[in-house]
């Protein structure tokens, strides 16, 4: 029974039959974890990618726009722009028109608005943590306290929701994803 036992040992110790598969049962769990990081980021960033190219489109357009003399072409410049923005359902997206139209879509609706400003007078706008701040009305082409000059400006922002397979371990904020631009009228 020994000489028995001792066969059997030797013979198991000589075969390395099975040594791949229990090599891949250690490493696996690690390598589909890797993988399934490498997608949220992938998703993360191609919903940057699309919002951003959505956001420079309507700023290009824009920029190719005669610049709003009145209230009425301000506020069709916007709700124009906020027609290049929509996407999914998830989305939100903001259009301001130099402080003088508002147009906002919300994953099914458009909201158009008058702001705060005149659409033929110009501003010095700042960005503080991700907030535009108009500040009040100036003379076009006077010097701002920042060293530019006053001009007509353009806001154009959207965000779209990503939902991470690691709660908590996500590198966007609060599961969205923001961009935006402001740009000078011609």
């Amino acid at each position: 029974m020994t000489r028995l036992l001792t066969r059997l040992s030797q013979s198991l110790r000589r075969t390395d039959d099975g040594s791949i598969a229990v090599e891949f049962a250690l490493v696996a769990p690690l390598l589909l974890l890797i993988l399934a990081g490498v997608v949220d980021i992938g998703g993360a960033a191609y919903t940057k990618l699309e919002l951003d190219a959505r956001v420079t489109a309507a700023a290009e357009f824009a920029l190719i726009q005669p610049t709003p003399g009145d209230q009425a072409a301000a506020q069709d410049l916007a709700e124009q722009l906020i027609g290049l923005l929509q996407g999914r359902a998830t989305e939100t997206a903001e259009v301001v028109v130099n402080n003088a139209a508002v147009a906002q879509w919300t994953g099914s609706t458009v909201t158009a608005m008058a702001g705060s400003g005149s659409a033929n007078e110009c501003y010095c706008p700042a960005v503080s943590d991700g907030t535009i701040l108009w500040g009040s009305a100036m003379a076009c082409g006077s010097a701002c306290s920042s060293g530019a000059t006053a001009g007509q400006f353009l806001h154009v922002s959207a965000a779209a929701r990503h939902v991470t397979m690691f709660p908590g371990y996500a590198f966007i904020e609060e599961d969205t994803v923001k961009t935006s631009t402001v740009l000078r009228l011609p």
